[in-house]
């Protein structure tokens, strides 16, 4: 397990011992959180790996990130895929198909909590732990194969934004980008 995905996931685990009441719905959504900006920051480097980004471009691409309206983990699960050429479900491997329809389910959980509306499952406070150890473990399981496949796991360092050095993710990012290149893909993130 990789000192970033610990890291990352310290604050859950002190809610979760702590005597909170509403610990349940806090760590499911500081969990969720955490699966987006995962999923974010390993579409980023990849977006970063093409072989026209240079440092002088972290601001626009910042930008560019950040003026897409309409983002989410399935997004971003698509941009993987598009970008290198490996599925997250190559990524995860065989628990993928289970936490896979974790995530979905929690998905929907997160869109009403999020906006303070019920789930209409009366979720208990357990049942919500679950789901954060299902996001948990999809995280990790993600960190672990993004690393050893693109040489950052999504959470380590202080950014996404830096070259790994991979020349294969290079070539499948270039591919990937061509003919529009890497700020309209960033901007959009369509094909």
């Amino acid at each position: 397990m990789g000192q970033g995905f610990e890291s990352e996931f310290k604050s859950i685990d002190l809610l979760l011992v702590s005597d909170c009441d509403s610990r349940g719905v806090d760590t499911f959504c500081l969990a969720w959180i955490k699966l987006e900006k995962q999923l974010r920051k390993i579409s980023a480097n990849l977006i970063y790996q093409a072989s026209d980004v240079t440092a002088a471009d972290q601001a626009r691409m910042r930008a560019a990130l950040y003026s897409h309206g309409n983002l989410s983990h399935t997004t971003f699960i698509g941009a993987i895929r598009h970008l290198s050429g490996v599925t997250v479900n190559d990524l995860i491997g065989n628990r993928y198909a289970f936490l896979k329809r974790a995530v979905d389910a929690s998905y929907q959980n997160r869109q009403k909590i999020f906006h303070g509306q019920q789930t209409g499952q009366s979720l208990t406070r357990d049942a919500l732990i679950s789901r954060v150890g299902d996001i948990r473990e999809w995280c990790e399981l993600l960190s672990a194969g993004a690393d050893v496949r693109f040489g950052y796991d999504g959470f380590s360092g202080t950014t996404s934004l830096f070259k790994s050095g991979r020349p294969d993710v290079v070539l499948a990012v270039d591919k990937a980008l061509n003919p529009k290149g890497w700020e309209e893909y960033a901007r959009t993130f369509q094909r």
